[in-house]
């Protein structure tokens, strides 16, 4: 008889097999006799904000947490994605001892609510930090060669020799300056690939010492002077009430014309109204947006009119490794919670001090 009783709720992006056979195969591995159930909880798309009351702002999550609760009932370890784990999840959970959440922040789990119950929250910090740098480099890549833009008049039967004219044939990386505002995780590997194609990485990040960003090969500045100096400036920082519109008319007007904004974090963190009258009126040259106010984004949208605008569904940090490698995260650290030991990623390690 299994000792412990696992539930996974994957969905179409975190695989209810994959997520599964990861998290049962590291915990045999670690001596754990655990029976693991998956289920398929469904994902179209993100519902935000506050949910049923609960003092803790739940973001992004999907589905009903009515649903969630009925199913673990006799659950030592719950492990989600994007399924809400609300009061509710956790009181119906009478033997509850890990929730663990695949993503860089716990956003749909009531972390106060499970600190009161004494359950640990663990996530995956990093988890999609290669995928995103990956996809952030492809859009400065397609926005400085003029890649989509080409692609789209092609496919409509437009060989169009215009890239191929001084004006329009874009620029080179090497010897351009990328500025990043924000060096976590996914802005430490946009640096690495950036400094690989030549060019000058500088940042803004607060919460960055000096000589952390040098270790780096990125230069500390203020947002100002990274606005002013940047051919690229992508965002990396997490959303948060002091980041959130903090580019903003008076810092789109503090870049080049010829720079390009890249969004790959949060769109709230853009003022969105600003950056189309920055575009219609020419301020910066572009903008690539994997990310937005209001997603999913609707038809007719402003930011769909403009040709020198590259647009993608929120998939920056989708890849197969980043599946296998949060699922991996969690299992890890459930073996080691269930083993007695600390988890690496805990969001409220105080439940510890209280055993």
């Amino acid at each position: 008889m299994a000792e412990f009783k696992v539930l996974v709720a994957g969905d179409t992006f975190m695989e209810p097999r994959v997520f599964s056979s990861i998290v049962e195969d590291v915990l045999r591995r670690n001596g754990l006799n655990a029976e693991v159930r998956a289920v398929e909880w469904p994902f179209k798309g993100y519902q935000k904000g506050r949910l049923m009351g609960v003092k803790r702002e739940i973001r992004e999550f999907a589905g009903d947490p009515g649903k969630l609760a009925s199913m673990v009932g006799d659950i030592d370890v719950l492990l989600v994605h994007v399924a809400p784990v609300t009061k509710e999840v956790l009181e119906a959970a009478g033997r509850l001892k890990v929730v663990g959440c695949a993503r860089g922040g716990p956003v749909n789990v009531d972390v106060d609510a499970a600190t009161m119950m004494g359950v640990p929250v663990i996530y995956t910090p990093g988890r999609n930090a290669e995928a995103v740098a990956d996809y952030t480099m492809g859009l400065i890549l397609a926005m400085s060669r003029n890649i989509v833009r080409a692609h789209v008049k092609l496919k409509e039967g437009v060989w169009s020799e215009e890239f191929y004219e001084y004006r329009h044939c874009g620029d080179e990386l090497s010897g351009k300056t990328l500025g990043l505002v924000g060096l976590g995780r996914v802005g430490v590997e946009v640096a690495r690939r950036a400094k690989a194609f030549g060019m000058r990485v500088i940042s803004y990040d607060p919460y960055v010492s000096r000589e952390a960003m040098a270790s780096h090969g990125v230069e500390k500045t203020e947002l100002e002077t990274l606005l002013r100096e940047s051919d690229f400036v992508s965002i990396h920082a997490r959303l948060t009430p002091e980041t959130r519109h903090m580019i903003g008319e008076r810092e789109l007007r503090s870049m080049k014309p010829t720079a390009v904004l890249v969004n790959t974090a949060r769109g709230e963190i853009v003022d969105e109204k600003a950056l189309i009258k920055a575009l219609r009126e020419g301020w910066i040259a572009g903008a690539a947006l994997d990310v937005f106010e209001r997603e999913p984004l609707p038809p007719g949208h402003p930011l769909l009119e403009f040709e020198n605008v590259i647009v993608t569904p929120h998939i920056a940090g989708a890849s197969r490794e980043t599946v296998r490698r949060s699922a991996r995260m969690l299992a890890e650290d459930t073996a080691r919670i269930l083993k007695g030991e600390r988890p690496r990623f805990c969001m409220n390690p105080e439940v510890f001090e209280k055993s």
